[in-house]
């Protein structure tokens, strides 16, 4: 009989639940900001999912839908990804590459969409950046022009 867990598979089970559990702990005590965020100024395509899923356990769906609208994916994917691990679902590689190439799509498509519709969520404030904080400084000091 097959082992279902293998020491690796315990490993990598651990290991994904000690990450998702810092990066909600994190956020849950408002420390987090998406690295791209923060440096450049620029929101990625899946902007807003933290928050969302903030929002799920607090029992509002409403917000978390207007933070990423997309967010229902994402715990399905975590469960997908743990019954991969345990070996209860196969799948081959290439449908899981396709899946991957489908969520992708779907979140660049919704970045578009609520970049075109102006959504506050996803908003490009280079000015209030690292970056940007950066060069007006340059700038100031005279170094940049």
């Amino acid at each position: 009989m097959k082992k279902l867990l293998t020491n690796q598979t315990i490993r990598d089970l651990i290991h994904t639940g000690a990450a998702l559990g810092a990066i909600f702990l994190v956020a849950a005590l408002g420390f987090y900001k998406c690295p791209l965020d923060f440096v450049f100024g620029i929101p990625c395509p899946m902007c807003g999912i933290t928050r969302a899923l903030l929002s799920v356990f607090r029992g509002d769906f409403g917000k978390a839908f207007y933070y990423h609208p997309l967010w229902p994916l994402f715990p399905l994917a975590v469960i997908l990804y743990v019954l991969y691990s345990l070996r209860i679902i196969r799948v081959s590689r290439r449908f899981a590459d396709g899946i991957c190439l489908v969520l992708c799509v779907l979140l660049c498509g919704c970045f578009a969409a609520r970049h075109y519709l102006g959504s506050p969520v996803v908003r490009v404030h280079f000015g209030t950046s690292l970056l940007g904080r950066i060069v007006e400084y340059l700038r100031f000091a005279g170094l940049m022009h």
